[in-house]
């Protein structure tokens, strides 16, 4: 069993779940989900059973599951900061880092974890996603930019102010695979993922593109493990209460919502990060 986390359903509520692997018939391992207290959501495989099989083929029709997967930058992303960019794996608590917002801002916590191929090959939902240069718009990122699956890319539009009211949103890296130059990259060596975070939620700028930093949402601090988790509660007590309700740099879009805005893009062939 490898941990807890939850279910939120496309129109609203949640559901508590166990995460765990299996061996199938074929023995390979894959990642389950576990509805330790129902069956699963109506709509969810017709609602039938309290077991799925959860792999990006899934997450891709339409599901979304927070199974503390890590929202973080990889090795070698260059971040800009006061002295010009640098590699996120040089940066230190305490260096400064330009923010879209708030100027340069001083690292209050840096974690890093490290996973194998073979831990890869068993969390499909934790491959990395690889957006190549101009995948979002004119040199946007200006290099190719991989990130954790559920890290939040910047999306400023006037088709995400149509949608929802406010030109800049952010949406998580694995919404935007309907797009050319975004993908899943095969770690044949497996990823070091990095967190970074800040006093508040902010836009930090990662390879010419526009992306957020570590969110202190109750779900999202879960990923970086039970002592990183209480390293940053020894620096933001404040975090332990249940009813703190964080605000984001930006607008938080869902999943289903992510992917309706990629593809109102394509429909009408205008970049996900463009004039307004």
């Amino acid at each position: 069993m490898r941990g807890t986390g939850t279910y939120t359903a496309a129109l609203g509520g949640s559901h508590d779940v166990i995460v765990a692997d299996r061996v199938t018939a074929l023995g390979t391992t894959e990642s389950i989900v576990i509805f330790p207290y129902s069956d699963a959501p109506s709509g969810l495989l017709g609602g039938v059973g309290s077991i799925l099989a959860v792999n990006l083929s899934t997450q891709a029709a339409g599901w979304d599951f927070n199974v503390n997967a890590p929202l973080c930058f990889t090795r070698g992303t260059l971040l800009e900061t006061p002295e010009g960019p640098r590699a996120i794996e040089d940066l230190r608590v305490g260096d400064l880092v330009l923010t879209r917002d708030n100027g340069a801002r001083p690292i209050r916590w840096m974690g890093s974890r490290v996973l194998s191929a073979a831990a890869l090959r068993r969390n499909a939902h934790m491959r990395p996603i690889r957006i190549k240069a101009g995948a979002l718009g004119q040199d946007t990122p200006a290099a190719d930019l991989v990130v954790s699956p559920q890290h939040r890319i910047l999306v400023r539009s006037k088709v995400a102010r149509t949608m929802f009211g406010t030109n800049e949103v952010l949406v998580a890296a694995k919404q935007l695979l309907q797009l050319d130059g975004v993908d899943i990259r095969d770690e044949a060596r497996g990823v070091e993922y990095f967190h970074m975070l800040f006093d508040r939620h902010e836009v930090v700028f990662a390879n010419g593109a526009e992306a957020e930093s570590l969110f202190t949402g109750p779900e999202a601090i879960k990923s970086v493990g039970a002592a990183a988790l209480e390293e940053i509660f020894a620096i933001f007590p404040e975090l332990r209460d249940a009813d703190l309700e964080p605000q984001g740099a930006r607008m938080l879009v869902s999943g289903r919502m992510g992917r309706k805005l990629v593809s109102r893009h394509l429909q009408h062939q205008k970049p996900l990060v463009g004039a307004l």
